[in-house]
């Protein structure tokens, strides 16, 4: 069968809390490991076979899209801390109308999306003052990717949703096929017909609508008890409110660290080619270590989420303490090792100097810190988990867009070298931890973690009667 049924939901709020944290961690690790693998592997297709202006071309367009699917990606992480607290909960019937009220939601917004990034894309490469050379490149990729802008809000919804029932092997099994066919259409038409850029990207975005209708029909043929029905009964309009109250902030989230990094770009693109392409090479390697932290933390809202809704206390504090010493244990090595080796790992995307020296000064500059992002993305995600998307949006505009914006322009004109921008990174990662420590040291000291989601409010009033 194409959906087994095993293993379909899985609830976290049981069991030894180290194995089940990991067992629900490790898939969506891989998953982002394996986005890191494709990436690096379509980066050493364009920039060996489509050039240098290719290669700058979809970084610069790869920063864009991001900024128009981000805010669904955080806003569905959101989502997750709902869907999360009403599995665990066993509030099954209202856990099948919000998966179908967020579903209808995604399918309007990609297809708003499509339109709108379609029309105004060639504007804000304009805007982000993209080297004569490169637009053209950047254009014709954006007009093909934004056509796969609805499959990745459906496959992004749907994987939050899934983690939230934890199951996360399903996500990764899934997404290892779209990425084999990705890399296969990369070698046929990239490789093999010479198409450059377009057959980059006709090839994303067939394989994310493969994705997206695997992870559509999973959903659908679920146990009856929490499977999607696109037909199915929604949430009434004023419940459906507080779901967005919970998900735009976390969708705010990611817009904030998207726009950041637009605005940033524009004092790199004035550095000129080899510096974007130096950054676009440099994002490759420092996925290794961005992407399990990532990953990590949103496992974590998952798994804090479903043992909130119930009741399991003292298992979050202990699911925190246990990440904690995972990601120090695993992210501080590697981006020791990774920053050694990253002569040698760079000259895997590129053999141009200008490009090589740029992206190795970034790695010099940024890595020996960087388990500071990774501790930090466990803080998020346990907060974010616990029912506050607030103070995350808010630590996250703060930190990683304001400081990071400021700190360039006010620096750049005195001091003009790529390095303040490197320097905007380390410094913004400090300034998080200082926020984000206290708020969770706080709610840790109450006897227990308040249940304050208005969501529930409703749920209980009716059942009380």
């Amino acid at each position: 069968m194409l959906f087994p049924e095993a293993s379909k939901v899985n609830h976290v709020e049981k069991g030894p809390i180290g194995k089940t944290l990991l067992r629900f961690a490790i898939p969506v690790l891989l998953s982002q490991l394996l986005q890191e693998l494709y990436n690096i592997a379509d980066c050493m297709v364009l920039g060996h076979f489509a050039g240098e202006y290719a290669l700058a071309a979809s970084g610069i367009s790869g920063m864009l899209l991001s900024v128009l699917i981000n805010f669904f990606i955080g806003f569905s992480s959101g989502v997750s801390v709902i869907t999360s607290r009403l599995f665990g909960a066993y509030k099954y019937d209202r856990l099948k109308q919000t998966m179908t009220a967020v579903f209808r939601l995604a399918i309007s917004a990609g297809l708003f999306m499509t339109l709108f990034g379609y029309v105004l894309s060639g504007w804000v490469l304009s805007l982000l003052h993209s080297p004569a050379e490169v637009k053209p490149y950047a254009l014709l990729y954006l007009h093909i990717c934004v056509l796969g802008l609805t499959a990745q809000l459906i496959y992004n919804v749907g994987t939050a949703i899934l983690r939230s029932l934890g199951n996360t092997r399903t996500p990764l099994i899934f997404f290892l096929a779209s990425v084999l066919i990705n890399l296969g259409l990369d070698a046929l038409l990239v490789i093999g017909l010479k198409t450059g850029i377009a057959g980059a990207a006709a090839a994303t975005l067939f394989s994310q609508w493969v994705l997206a209708i695997l992870i559509l029909g999973y959903l659908m043929n679920l146990d009856s008890s929490v499977s999607l029905s696109l037909k199915g009964k929604g949430l009434p309009a004023g419940e459906l409110l507080l779901i967005l109250k919970d998900g735009i902030p976390a969708g705010l989230q990611a817009v904030f660290m998207s726009i950041s990094s637009m605005l940033i770009q524009i004092h790199i693109n004035s550095f000129g080619p080899d510096a974007m392409a130096g950054m676009t090479v440099y994002a490759k390697l420092e996925g290794c270590m961005y992407l399990p932290s990532f990953a990590y933390g949103i496992a974590l809202t998952g798994f804090v989420g479903q043992n909130l809704g119930a009741g399991q206390y003292e298992r979050i504090r202990k699911s925190v303490r246990l990440s904690l010493a995972t990601m120090i244990a695993t992210i501080l090595p590697l981006s020791l090792v990774l920053m050694a080796a990253s002569p040698v790992l760079l000259r895997l995307f590129t053999s141009d100097p200008g490009i090589l020296h740029n992206a190795h000064e970034a790695v010099v500059y940024t890595f020996p810190v960087y388990v500071i992002y990774a501790i930090n993305q466990i803080w998020l995600g346990a907060i974010k988990g616990l029912g506050n998307t607030s103070y995350p949006m808010v630590c996250t505009l703060l930190c990683y867009s304001l400081f990071r914006v400021i700190w360039c322009r006010i620096l750049i004109p005195h001091f003009p070298s790529m390095r303040i921008v490197y320097l905007s990174y380390d410094v913004s990662f400090f300034l998080m931890l200082a926020l984000l420590v206290p708020v969770y040291m706080r709610s840790r000291k109450t006897e227990t973690f308040s249940d304050d989601s208005e969501l529930f409010s409703p749920l209980k009033r009716r059942e009380s009667h």
